[in-house]
């Protein structure tokens, strides 16, 4: 019912009043804009876009996207490459992905992306320079280039690297064991993931830190099973980051909410 004009400076909201051609303007928003011509998407009914220092999304109306990666993304990032940037949703997974340029490259090397059903974000590196999302194809396909040669890459497709290994990880920042002020033990983690394929397995990592500043130290890893309903552990901190990974041609695994058996424990 709408089209939105994005300015340098401003979004305007343009709508069709009646015949022959007569349209009526109207300013939704100044001091917003985008980062290029590329960096804005629309799925169903809503629009995102990046923008200089910040995420948007409009929905009938603006709003500002919370982005718990922000200062990660503009704190290393290559403006002068900014024509290359753009958007891509993925609407199999409910997500907008934001390839862009770090600030050591000159090509895209970097993507952040926002779940827009739970409002999650996370990062990862990878190099595309086009994107079509599924609909003429069933699924989403992405151009980029690999040792000099390019390439049309068929996404979210089988459970290995084109027939090679699948060396696959998600892994979680800092959080509070408890609530970060005592340090914690560790005895156990309850997995919540389903896990398909031959065999098949993921390990768990747990990673703690005492204080902030300090680097986090691997103090647990254990195998999970499709059958395992619980892994004894061993650490104790006082924040924590877990990461779960696969090395396999044939795994699968959808992560749920894992859950800590904690206690309060001393330094020693």
């Amino acid at each position: 019912q709408e089209t939105l004009i994005l300015t340098d400076t401003s979004l305007y909201s343009m709508r069709f009043v009646g015949p022959p051609f007569t349209f009526s303007f109207a300013l939704v928003s100044n001091n917003v804009s985008t980062l290029s011509t590329n960096t804005i998407a629309s799925v169903g009914d809503k629009v995102f876009w990046m923008d200089l220092e910040n995420f948007y999304a409009y929905t009938g109306r603006l709003q500002t996207l919370p982005c718990t990666v922000l200062r990660y993304v503009f704190d290393d990032i290559n403006l002068e490459q900014t024509t290359k940037f753009f958007a891509a949703p993925n609407r199999l997974f409910d997500e907008i992905f934001f390839f862009y340029v770090s600030s050591d490259a000159v090509e895209i090397d970097r993507y952040v992306k926002f779940n827009y059903t739970e409002g999650t974000w996370d990062i990862g590196t990878l190099s595309r320079t086009a994107w079509v999302d599924a609909g003429i194809h069933p699924r989403p396909r992405g151009a980029g280039i690999v040792s000099d040669n390019s390439y049309v890459f068929i996404h979210e497709n089988g459970d290995s690297d084109d027939g090679s290994t699948m060396n696959s990880y998600i892994e979680s920042s800092d959080f509070d064991l408890q609530d970060g002020n005592n340090f914690m033990f560790v005895s156990k983690i309850i997995p919540d993931i389903a896990i398909t394929g031959t065999d098949a397995e993921v390990s768990y990592t747990l990673k703690t830190r005492d204080f902030p500043r300090e680097a986090a130290v691997t103090e647990a890893t254990t195998s999970v099973l499709a059958t395992t309903k619980k892994a004894d552990v061993r650490c104790r901190g006082r924040t924590g980051i877990l990461r779960i990974s696969s090395d396999s041609i044939t795994t699968a695994w959808t992560l749920g909410e894992t859950r800590l058996d904690l206690r309060p424990d001393g330094r020693r």
